[in-house]
């Protein structure tokens, strides 16, 4: 027995020597982790040192040298003289469309219309040998001359007369316009799924900007339960809040009266998480356990490919939803089915490969798109990782090819998708979403890019993309200028050095009679310039929300995987972005804190001084007014995270309460402004991250108000638990 007992105290002693040895092995590492980043901080302070202040460009064209119109014309001659529009406009045109351009001329503010055989303010003629959705417009001191080459052309000549009117105050410059699209499919694709999900009012709303902006398609983003499946009630209903079928078709009859086709919309193979969550369709998941994806996020979102129910199941969701559109188009997206091959399909994948299997299922679903008399699109970046796959596709389906940086190598693969023979499109983004403010810059360049080559490589078209990832905290007002560039370049693609962006911005979207807003929404998404290092698809302000509040050797150890992740994750696709992507890692620099809370200082400032006039002028005023409050949460946790082990209690007190001060503000004005725009279902989803955070807050307030031992051990236990995490992530895969 003693021997027995001799042994079991051996045994504990030798679990409680590597138990203490563990701890001391993680200490120390954790001291490693902490002299390696003190370096590291001080080479990011003396980058800093080193860079100019950041510097904002003017955006504002000189007013007389281009015409305050976009979409800019291809084509602009100034005559002399001006055209004042009076309370009635009296017209000519044929028999057959007296009625539409009665009811398109109506479209103009305070003018009342009427019919002449004379004409006396406006005449349209038709002229076959216009380009398609064509016209010209020779505007007179007395009257207007007007040439179209179908109904859509002549319905995007009364948009201008109508946009002009509004920005010279009814008194336009008389001018010779001749105008066509570059590209002949101009589209949106709003993301209603990421918790927030639109009211009617709202999407209408969005549908006449993009009417006036002269898009002629617009797609609602649908996964999980962001629209009102009938068969499915069972799994939203008294849940969610989603779009209902007679909502778009509400929204589906506006828009073919304003030549925009609204195209049905929805994920069919990845981003399918909400519907695996659910007891029904869990096990019809490709990987039933879920997928660690960069050893560090755990998803279960891809359906398995070779599951017969699996098709089924997209077979009845499209059932439901397709019979509410009229449009010939459906997007069925089957993007980042990052699973496939790793679970239930993995024996056939390293068989077949995992393209074929993809490839498969698409062909599944083509027959079921096409038996319904549909015209099939997806996006194409399985596809571009498996050129074989190319020869595999239906001549009908149309690619869509999307890249949201400016540094996406869009020649390369316009180049590749024009010889393939596909149709296909282009799809840069608003660069809104994960950015608070917005990314300006990135935004600019990513549409000139990605339409400049469409127009050079025979793109069908383009389709700009404005998400709502990380719960959506992006204000739509904010994608306005998004919205009005990708209008403006995909229509005439060389008009990017000669768009009018911020005055027209003034004018026409804001209607700001003090013109403040054009520049200050433009800049507002530049401030990622005061941060450490240009991210991707994100700023590292709104990242700082996904971490929350931790240890600063924590935060940079998971920063590293995410960086590492991406790389690995897109080096097949697009090797030029993770090239730049580590470069910029690599030479980041300080925060410049102090230089972020002027630039936000001056713009609330500016802010104040704007009088938009629109119907939801106080709305959009509030919303810019609490982004940038959120921003300053944002930045306050980062300053927080690099500073906390220099503060004093006093000052580590102060800036925690602080964060919590504006944090609450901002969530409490954000419900406000959510539930003027959207339903109120996603609400507490999309903001789940940021009551964590000060939750997290408040818990460690109670700690600093403890003891200095009870302090101290929990620094310690702090230290030891980072170490391990730093640990494991550098190990796992």
């Amino acid at each position: 027995m003693k021997k027995l007992l001799k042994m079991i105290l051996y045994f504990f002693l030798a679990i409680l020597g590597l138990i203490v040895g563990l701890v001391i092995f993680l200490y120390v590492y954790y001291a490693v982790l902490e002299k390696r980043q003190n370096q590291t901080d001080r080479e990011m302070e003396t980058r800093l040192k080193n860079i100019p202040i950041p510097e904002f460009p003017v955006n504002q064209v000189n007013q007389g040298d281009i015409l305050n119109l976009i979409p800019v014309p291809q084509k602009v001659r100034f005559t002399g003289g001006n055209f004042v529009f009076q309370q009635s406009l009296v017209y000519l045109v044929a028999d057959s469309l007296k009625n539409e351009v009665a009811d398109y001329l109506k479209m103009i503010p305070e003018t009342k219309v009427s019919f002449s055989l004379t004409g006396e303010n406006i005449q349209f003629k038709y002229k076959k040998e216009l380009a398609d959705q064509g016209y010209t417009l020779d505007i007179r001191p007395g009257k207007i001359i007007v040439e179209f080459s179908n109904r859509q052309g002549l319905y995007y000549s009364v948009v201008t007369l109508k946009v002009l009117k509004q920005n010279y105050s009814g008194k336009i410059p008389c001018v010779y316009i001749e105008d066509s699209p570059d590209l002949a499919v101009r589209g949106l694709m709003l993301d209603i799924s990421r918790d927030k999900v639109p009211t009617k009012e709202t999407l209408l709303n969005i549908a006449k900007l993009l009417a006036d902006l002269k898009y002629n398609h617009f797609e609602l983003y649908v996964e999980g339960f962001s629209f009102a499946y009938p068969s499915f009630k069972n799994l939203w209903e008294g849940k969610e809040t989603p779009v209902t079928g007679e909502e778009i078709k509400e929204l589906d009859s506006f828009c073919r009266a304003h030549y925009i086709d609204l195209a049905a919309n929805q994920n069919s193979l990845g981003h399918m998480t909400a519907w695996l969550a659910t007891d029904q369709y869990k096990d019809l998941a490709e990987c039933p356990k879920g997928y660690k994806m960069m050893g560090i996020m755990s998803m279960k979102a891809t359906l398995d490919p070779v599951d017969p129910r699996s098709i089924e199941l997209v077979s009845r969701m499209t059932d439901d939803l397709l019979p509410n559109f009229t449009s010939s188009n459906f997007n069925v997206n089957l993007d980042e089915p990052f699973e496939i091959g790793k679970g239930k399909s993995k024996e056939l994948c390293a068989k077949k490969g995992e393209g074929e299997v993809y490839m498969d299922f698409a062909i599944k679903l083509h027959d079921i798109v096409s038996g319904k008399n549909k015209k099939m699109s997806m996006w194409g970046d399985i596809v571009l990782r498996h050129p074989e796959l190319i020869s595999r596709i239906p001549k009908d389906i149309t690619l869509l090819d999307w890249g949201y940086e400016s540094s996406y190598p869009y020649e390369r693969h316009c180049k590749s998708l024009k010889e393939s023979g596909l149709s296909y499109m282009v799809c840069p983004g608003t660069s809104s979403w994960t950015s608070i403010t917005g990314r300006t810059d990135n935004m600019l360049a990513t549409i000139e890019i990605a339409t400049t080559n469409a127009v050079k490589y025979g793109a069908k078209g383009m389709l700009i993309t404005d998400w709502g990832d990380m719960g959506h905290w992006q204000y739509l007002p904010v994608s306005y200028a998004g919205y009005t560039v990708g209008g403006a370049l995909s229509w005439n693609s060389r008009s990017a050095k000669t768009m009018p962006r911020s005055t027209f911005l003034n004018s026409y979207v804001f209607r700001d009679k003090n013109s403040v807003m054009g520049d200050l929404v433009l800049d507002l998404g530049r401030y990622y310039r005061f941060e450490e290092f240009t991210l991707f698809n994100m700023t590292t302000t709104m990242l700082s929300f996904q971490f929350g509040l931790r240890d600063k050797i924590m935060v940079a150890s998971i920063f590293e995987k995410v960086i590492n992740g991406i790389s690995d994750l897109m080096k097949d696709l697009t090797p030029e972005l993770i090239t730049i992507l580590k470069n910029n890692y690599d030479n980041r620099h300080s925060f410049d804190y102090k230089g972020l809370k002027k630039f936000i200082d001056s713009k609330e400032t500016l802010l104040a001084g704007a009088r938009i006039s629109t119907s939801d002028s106080l709305i959009i005023r509030d919303e810019y007014i609490n982004a940038m409050r959120l921003i300053r949460v944002g930045s306050g946790l980062k300053r927080y995270i690099d500073f906390r082990q220099t503060l004093t209690l006093d000052e580590e007190k102060s800036q925690l309460q602080a964060i919590r001060e504006l944090g609450s503000r901002y969530l409490e004005e954000n419900k406000r402004l959510w539930l003027l725009r959207n339903k109120p279902g996603g609400y507490d989803r999309s903001t789940l991250m940021l009551n964590t955070l000060l939750q997290q807050v408040d818990d460690r307030l109670l700690l600093l108000d403890k003891s200095s031992l009870s302090r101290g051990l929990n620094r310690f236990l702090e230290k030891i638990s980072t170490a391990g995490a730093a640990l494991y992530l550098r190990s796992s895969s």
